[in-house]
């Protein structure tokens, strides 16, 4: 006998809501079949394998307060802002019907007059225009399937977070298809985030012919604390990136400067820097103390500040690396 259950997050956080995901996999019966409603303030989530430093302006988004944030499943990175609605399926392995999931959205979506379909990969499209990206998890014998719903998202700040920061960047990471989207409030004006939340409730009781418990979820009814300092950590959400490398260069009136970083897990393994400058001894001590170091802001300006005497060079490299590692 299945148990249904919705459950409906009333925080904007992401980091309450990935975790709030990942412990409904953990803690939810192997019986119950659950759909979980949520919405994210300013955030972009990138899949397991993807590189942050390559799938958006890293920069732009602390400068505007964005949160950048990892994922469980795989597949590529999304915009979330409060015109967004995400929805996550979680089942055992054994109740779990990626079909009958989409039969729930598509039936949804049906009732706003909107006629749309599966494409087949991981996309809701109208028209072959994209209005919601899926991606996929099974783990502990649990299945997981989740996207996005654009109703009235900012698509400029969608566009322009979900650009590459001018990086000369290597990575071996999974990378971002973009494609055509459109919100549903353009297809449907009296679509809202409300209305769309009811309607997939409504289906989802429909199809499975249930009156589902429907739980509301928030930071007090839900300890996720363990969860949270995961997806709130940098290592989870940075140096989880596949290896990469990052080159940056420039010109300045003592002479050229090159540097190349390759990095494994956030960290630096190797640095080789190139220089026609005639202080040699402070660069090549720069690419010792580089490595093991992880790729953040502060512990490479550090380095940099120990390791050159000429005071020229150590404020011109702290001012260039400065605002090179803030895109990263």
């Amino acid at each position: 006998m299945h148990k249904f259950k919705i459950y409906l997050s009333e925080s904007f956080d992401p980091k309450f809501n990935l975790s709030v995901e990942e412990w409904l996999m953990d803690c939810s019966e192997p019986d119950e079949v659950i759909l979980f409603l949520w919405q994210n303030e300013n955030t972009i989530v990138i899949g397991r394998n993807q590189n942050p430093y390559k799938e958006c302006d890293v920069k732009k988004l602390k400068e505007d307060d964005v949160f950048l944030i990892r994922r469980l499943s795989g597949g590529g990175a999304v915009y979330h802002d409060l015109g967004n609605l995400n929805f996550t399926f979680i089942a055992s392995d054994e109740n779990y019907d990626v079909e009958n999931n989409l039969k729930v959205i598509i039936n949804a979506i049906d009732k706003f007059g909107i006629k749309s379909c599966f494409n087949g990969r991981n996309d809701l499209l109208v028209n072959e225009r994209k209005f919601s990206g899926n991606a996929f998890i099974s783990d502990k014998g649990k299945s997981c399937h989740h996207g996005t719903l654009l109703v009235d998202v900012d698509l400029d700040k969608l566009s322009g977070y979900l650009t590459v920061s001018p990086l000369k960047l290597k990575s071996k990471g999974i990378d971002s298809v973009i494609s055509r989207v459109v919100n549903l409030k353009e297809l449907n004006p009296q679509m809202t985030i409300e209305n769309l939340k009811t309607a997939l409730m409504t289906s989802f009781n429909e199809f499975y012919n249930t009156e589902a418990e429907t739980i509301i979820l928030n930071h007090n009814t839900v300890d996720a604390a363990e969860y949270v300092k995961k997806y709130d950590s940098w290592e989870w959400n940075y140096s989880e990136s596949p290896d990469f490398s990052l080159v940056f260069e420039d010109k300045f009136d003592w002479g050229i400067f090159e540097i190349n970083l390759e990095l494994s897990d956030g960290k630096i393994i190797d640095c080789k820097i190139f220089t026609d400058s005639i202080e040699t001894k402070d660069f090549q001590k720069l690419e010792k103390s580089l490595v093991n170091k992880q790729l953040k802001n502060d512990v490479i300006l550090d380095v940099i500040r120990k390791n050159f005497k000429n005071e020229k060079i150590r404020q011109d490299i702290l001012s260039f690396i400065s605002d090179k590692i803030n895109m990263c």
